[in-house]
C-alpha cells in the first residue's frame, strides 16, 4: 500500500507545490463554475480542488460537482484533480469518475469540530479513512487525508504538538505520506506554525506536508514564511482569498489569497510553475464571480 500512496511531489530545496481551492456562499451557475475551473487548469497548479461529494442539503453549492467533472478540459493540463468527500459512501461514488486523481477527506483532531463538520466522531472517521484508502487502491486514486485543527483547538479540548504528532503517526501507519495540515479556525500564531512544521518535518522526514491556512490578511505572509522556513513546500491558495468553513461555529476567516502568495514567491525568487499571464486572466474572472 505504501508504494501506491507515495509520490515525489516537489524538489524540497527549490519548488513550491501549489494547490488552488474555491469556496463561496452564493450559488454559482454550473456553466460559470466550469469555465472558471477550466481557466485554473491553464495556470500551472499541481492540484486543483474542484468541488465536493457531500450531502446537497448540507452544501448545496457542491451538488453539481459531477456535472463539473464531466465538463473539465483535461487534455492540455498537467494539473491533477482533487474532490473532497464527506464519508466513504461519497468516496465510493466519486471513485467512478476517471477525471479524479485525489479523494480528499478532512479529518479534524478536534472531535467537537469533526462532529460539527461531518457529524462523525473519531471512531467513525477512522473507519471512513480506512475505507477511503481501500477504495483509492482499488480504483487507482490517491487519498488525501487533511488534518484540521492542526495548530490549536478553540473548542476547549486538549491540544499540543505531541497530540498532533500522535495523530500523524496514526495516519502514517496507514501508509499515508502526503498530509495537509489545516488551520481552519485561524488558531495558530506564526511562531506556533513554525514550531509545528519544524517538529513534524524532523519527526517524519519522508512525509510531505501541506499548509492550508486561514488567516487575516496582515498575518498571512508571516505565517507562510514561518511554514516555509520550517521546511513546508506545499501550500493551498484561493483567488481573492474566498472561503472559510461555515461548520466551525466561529467567524469565517479567509483562505490564503493566490495573488498575495504569488507576489511573495516572486519577491523571494522562489521557483514555481505558475504562469503569470494566466494568473491575470483568472484573477479578472474571479472578480466577476466573487
Amino acid at each position: 500500500m505504501e508504494r501506491r500512496l507515495t509520490k515525489k511531489y516537489y524538489d524540497k530545496n527549490k519548488r513550491i507545490t501549489a494547490r488552488c481551492r474555491a469556496g463561496i456562499k452564493k450559488i454559482i451557475p454550473t456553466k460559470e463554475k466550469t469555465e472558471y475551473i477550466n481557466l485554473l487548469l491553464k495556470v500551472g497548479f499541481d492540484i486543483i480542488d474542484i468541488g465536493s461529494f457531500v450531502s446537497p442539503a448540507a452544501v448545496p453549492q457542491m451538488k453539481d460537482t459531477p456535472e463539473v467533472l464531466e465538463n473539465l478540459k483535461l487534455d492540455e493540463t498537467n494539473s491533477e484533480i482533487s474532490v473532497l468527500v464527506g464519508n466513504s459512501y461519497f468516496a465510493k461514488r466519486l471513485a467512478e469518475y476517471e477525471q479524479v486523481d485525489y479523494i480528499n477527506y478532512p479529518f479534524a483532531i478536534s472531535e467537537i469540530f469533526q462532529k460539527k463538520n461531518l457529524k462523525a466522531n473519531f471512531k467513525k472517521s477512522l473507519k471512513d479513512i480506512d475505507k477511503i484508502i481501500d477504495i483509492c487502491i482499488q480504483k487507482n486514486k490517491k487519498p488525501i487525508i487533511s488534518i484540521s485543527e492542526a495548530f490549536g483547538n478553540p473548542y476547549g479540548e486538549d491540544w499540543g504538538i505531541d497530540i498532533l504528532m500522535d495523530w500523524i503517526e496514526v495516519l502514517y501507519d496507514k501508509g499515508l505520506r502526503y498530509l495537509p495540515l489545516a488551520d481552519t479556525t485561524a488558531s495558530g500564531s506564526a511562531h506556533l506554525i513554525g514550531l509545528v512544521f519544524t517538529n513534524v518535518v524532523k519527526e517524519f522526514p519522508d512525509v510531505e506536508f501541506n499548509f492550508h491556512l486561514h488567516s487575516s490578511p496582515e498575518e498571512t505572509i508571516p505565517k507562510i514564511e514561518a511554514a516555509y522556513d520550517a521546511g513546508c513546500r506545499n501550500f493551498d491558495t484561493v483567488f481573492n482569498g474566498m472561503g472559510g468553513c461555515p461548520m466551525t461555529g466561529k467567524e469565517l476567516v479567509a483562505n490564503t489569497d493566490t495573488l498575495i502568495f504569488y507576489d511573495w514567491m516572486m519577491k523571494n525568487e522562489i521557483e514555481n510553475k505558475l504562469k503569470k499571464d494566466k494568473i491575470s486572466i483568472v484573477a479578472e474572472k474571479a472578480k466577476s464571480i466573487f
